[in-house]
């Protein structure tokens, strides 16, 4: 009963209400973002973007979906070879539309494979002998090694790095992955925003007792010191929960409901051969959104910690958009001097950036990947805070 007042009180607040329809609304935006994020090429050279186009580009690449062997690799670089030669760089939108557009993944897959550790360079592509397509596969494991030898900086992390890679299966297989790999921008877009709307709403959890001067009372009160305060931070972490489960769900219903699901089990090392986490792009959009959730949570349990201590919620409210929104811009200038910007928050809200680099970390024997340390780092420290929050708000006056 206490819970639900509390709940009540928050959701009763006109603010908090045009915040939240603002945010599921949000929602409904952002999936139609994804889905106009997707084009598609016809054989007439026409390109569509909207409702048709990604099911329309699925249907076209997966042409090629299947085991991806060292034989089907060279026909697509041979293919695109021979377009080179006639158009140069330049092929014409109805030729890409025909034929081009669906290998162009595996193009892109043999290129990243080429270059581990420079920058895009599409002309190694065009000096690939056929022998050499049709091999790829043991260059590509080569160069795991080479990474590994090049990125561990100890014999246990070059062990560890080896390790990962072989757990890649070769030869991939491949299904037109173009959905997820829009959907997971918006995902990680969309959770940044919902870390901030949630830490907006818990903070006022916890100061609306001593804005309208009824502390005395509540405090006075049989229970206001033991059930009502936890009621109250079950009340913020029901908020946290809720409201992130429903903005993700609309946002992953809409867009996969009308973009379509091809491609969830195609490995991301398609995109990024050296990725150190081997995992699907279905499993990699579900890590983005636990990276999301586990920030709504830690988001929820520093402004309650903050606004309980504080008795205003006006600083509290702050925090979230410092720790997952400011951060990131000073993360990204400081983490290649600074080890301590690898841990940051934000990083919850940027899975798929920190998985596209091999950053691998030591301490004595055991060596550790940076998603998975961030992920429990934070879980724990928001479990922690919830104590402190209770007691901050139960000692309230008390000497």
């Amino acid at each position: 009963m206490i819970l639900r007042y509390e709940l009540k009180k928050v959701f009763s607040k006109k603010i908090n209400r045009i915040v939240l329809i603002g945010t599921m609304l949000a929602a409904v935006v952002f999936s139609m973002f994804a889905i106009g994020g997707v084009q598609y090429t016809d054989g007439n050279g026409t390109t569509h973007a909207g409702v048709t186009a990604s099911r329309r580009l699925a249907d076209d690449k997966n042409r090629w979906a299947g085991e991806l062997t060292g034989d089907r690799i060279a026909l697509a670089v041979s293919s695109r070879k021979e377009m080179n030669s006639r158009y140069s760089y330049d092929v014409p939108d109805e030729e890409y539309g025909k034929t081009v557009q669906a290998y162009s993944d595996i193009i892109y897959f043999v290129i990243d494979v080429l270059t581990p550790d420079t920058g895009w360079d599409e002309n190694v592509l065009y000096q690939l002998e056929d022998e050499q397509a049709e091999d790829l596969y043991n260059i590509y494991r080569e160069n795991q090694q080479k990474m590994a030898e090049e990125y561990g900086k100890t014999p246990r992390q070059r062990q560890f790095l080896k390790e990962q890679y072989d757990k890649i299966d070769l030869p991939l297989t491949y299904e037109a992955k173009d959905s997820w790999d829009t959907l997971m921008v918006y995902v990680e877009t969309y959770g940044m925003i919902l870390t901030i709307v949630i830490g907006f709403l818990a903070a006022g959890v916890f100061v609306e007792e001593f804005r309208v001067r009824a502390d005395a009372v509540f405090f006075a009160s049989r229970y206001g010191r033991t059930k009502a305060a936890g009621s109250k931070v079950l009340a913020g972490l029901l908020i946290a929960t809720i409201i992130y489960w429903a903005g993700m769900g609309i946002l992953l219903l809409i867009s996969l409901g009308v973009m379509g699901i091809s491609g969830g089990g195609t490995l991301y090392q398609i995109d990024f051969p050296y990725s150190i986490y081997v995992m699907t792009y279905g499993q990699y959009c579900m890590l983005a959104v636990l990276g999301g959730y586990i920030a709504s949570l830690l988001s929820a349990s520093v402004t309650m910690l903050i606004a309980a201590k504080m008795r205003s919620a006006n600083v509290a409210v702050c925090v979230p958009f410092f720790l997952f929104c400011v951060m990131q811009f000073i993360a990204r200038a400081l983490s290649d001097f600074l080890t301590f910007f690898k841990f940051t928050p934000d990083m919850l809200v940027n899975v798929i950036g920190c998985a596209k680099a091999p950053n691998i970390f030591q301490a004595g024997n055991l060596v550790f990947r940076q998603i998975p340390c961030v992920m429990l780092v934070y879980s724990a420290l928001a479990v922690i805070l919830l104590p402190l929050v209770y007691k901050s708000y139960h000692c309230y006056n008390l000497k």
